[in-house]
């Protein structure tokens, strides 16, 4: 009895495809998922604890477009205090001052206490710590000293000292705790979900080893480099619509985007491994038929 007629291969073909769609929602959506968890991971990572926050500050500050940034900033403010004989003696001594707050924005004590200040807050605001006290008069006493080093007739710069700031959260407050705590939450159940949705592809897949293991590879290479160019048009237009913090902006944005790209670079490649060794699977098998 004749087994191959159209009738009974169009059933099959008919049977099969409800599986087979199944099978690449699956997969897409089971790398779409883990994509989106590793990403979220990465991002959380920066702000996960105090800690985590004290040592994201201190890059920032560390950067040297963001120290010019601060430093033109207290420059603004001194001349916008200042009267007008001392306007004329910052004419002159603006070389100099800018030279001395770059010397104490590049100590690691100046750093570091502007990375406990971060710590500080974050106990309070996500940590939900009732209060605490945030002594920055370290920081100013430092930027008065340069200034005021640079010239004497300068004491008015006495004014830029600031006092110890207390921070307290009230119970109306966002609660960034728990939120902090749910995203974290969600990028693990997106992981999860996503190499689960990996394993139910598999096996759905109408397809021999060679080609499963060739289609995984160019689903993760796909979403890998769609991924990385995402991150990359982001890292180019945020910045711009930080309007006249866009050095910060910057800053921040180039730190937070280099381990994701990273991140996705390594899985590209992977991806174009895997989807290369089924190729090679799969033309060595047909080599053996």
């Amino acid at each position: 009895m004749e087994t191959n007629s159209p009738v009974i291969s169009e059933a099959k073909v008919s049977t099969h495809l409800p599986r087979r769609i199944t099978a690449v929602l699956c997969g897409g959506l089971g790398v779409l998922l883990l994509c989106l968890g590793l990403m979220a991971s990465v991002l959380i990572g920066f702000v996960s604890s105090s800690e985590a926050a004290k040592k994201t500050t201190i890059h920032v500050v560390e950067q040297p477009e963001v120290q010019d940034y601060l430093i033109t900033e207290i420059v603004k403010d001194i001349e916008d205090k200042a009267n007008p004989v001392e306007k004329i003696v910052l004419i002159f001594a603006h070389n100099k001052i800018v030279t001395a707050l770059h010397k104490v924005f590049a100590k690691p004590e100046i750093h570091n206490l502007a990375g406990d200040a971060a710590a500080k807050a974050y106990s309070v605001y996500v940590d939900n710590e009732p209060t605490t006290e945030i002594d920055i008069s370290p920081i100013s006493k430092a930027v008065v000293a340069a200034v005021i080093g640079t010239d004497k007739r300068l004491k008015f710069a006495d004014n830029l000292e600031l006092d110890p700031i207390k921070v307290t959260r009230s119970k109306n407050d966002f609660d960034y705790g728990a939120l902090r705590d749910s995203i974290q939450k969600g990028t693990w159940l997106f992981i999860v979900l996503g190499l689960l949705l990996q394993v139910a592809a598999w096996f759905l897949a109408i397809a021999d080893r060679a080609k499963k293991v060739q289609r995984l590879g160019i689903r993760v290479g796909v979403f890998g480099a769609a991924f990385i160019a995402g991150v990359v048009i982001l890292r180019n237009q945020i910045p711009d619509m930080a309007g006249a913090n866009e050095v910060i902006a910057t800053s921040i944005v180039d730190l937070v985007s280099s381990p994701v790209i990273t991140r996705f670079i390594i899985l590209t490649v992977l991806g174009v491994a895997a989807a290369a060794t089924g190729t090679l699977m799969s033309a060595s098998d047909e080599n053996q038929g």
